[in-house]
């Protein structure tokens, strides 16, 4: 038996073509819903703490997955991931595994980071987090690769950052405002996640112009989809064609 899915008013779902589906929500709202301490809304500043059954409302961790989030060494690390995990979770309950309990539901990891879901490895999954939300993105026919990546829109990044994270072509491309600069990073990311190499790939390689990706000068036959959260957030999905 699942799970009560969290209220439905703290998801967000998205379906940017058919049989893809996004799920996104406040880090605040699943960490009230799953902990009996409540809201971590301070939790930035913290150290971490050590989390135990008891400390969950409803079963979601396994053994091993406890020894995981108890060895992180900031308390933000240990909300982030565990907030991933628990929408990655409910969303695999949700679609796919539909009588195993969330603390039977693991993740795996390929050798450069890409995470799968433990004995169902042709699922398409990713997640992705930036401050208070966490975002989690699956494909129900199994058919599409995707690469998710979600962050807040901060200052216009200085001109050092630009030039580690985008080429020059790139450079003499972008709109020179926060908002496009964040775009075109989320969907660097998000490509990363895509073909499973995240950082181990470098940032030069993939180039991300007037909404086309082209890696090593090559362009890539993939869906670009970005949304705005709040006008704080851009969240990129990148996923292949049929």
């Amino acid at each position: 038996m699942t799970s009560p899915l969290l209220n439905t008013h703290s998801i967000n779902t998205l379906s940017p073509k058919p049989g893809i589906m996004i799920w996104y929500s406040r880090i605040p709202d699943i960490t009230g819903y799953i902990l009996r301490k409540g809201n971590y809304h301070n939790f930035r500043p913290m150290v971490n703490e050590i989390f135990k059954k008891d400390d969950f409302i409803l079963p979601i961790l396994g053994e091993t997955e406890f020894t995981v989030i108890n060895n992180f060494k900031a308390l933000k690390k240990q909300v982030e991931w565990l907030c991933g995990r628990y929408l990655i979770k409910q969303m695999m309950a949700h679609f796919f595994l539909k009588d195993t309990p969330l603390d039977r539901i693991s993740l795996s990891y390929l050798d450069e980071g890409a995470p799968f879901v433990s004995g169902h490895p042709h699922i398409p999954v990713s997640l992705s987090h930036s401050n208070e939300y966490t975002a989690v993105a699956c494909d129900l026919n199994t058919a599409h690769s995707l690469g998710l990546d979600l962050e807040k829109i901060a200052r216009m990044p200085d001109p050092s950052f630009l030039n580690i994270a985008f080429t020059q072509k790139e450079i003499l491309t972008l709109e020179k405002n926060a908002a496009s600069v964040f775009k075109n990073w989320t969907v660097k990311e998000a490509y990363l996640k895509y073909i499973k190499k995240g950082f181990h790939e470098s940032l030069h390689k993939v180039e991300v112009i007037r909404d086309e990706i082209f890696h090593h000068g090559i362009k890539a036959d993939v869906d670009i989809f970005s949304h705005t959260i709040e006008s704080e957030y851009i969240l990129c999905l990148v996923s292949g064609r049929l």
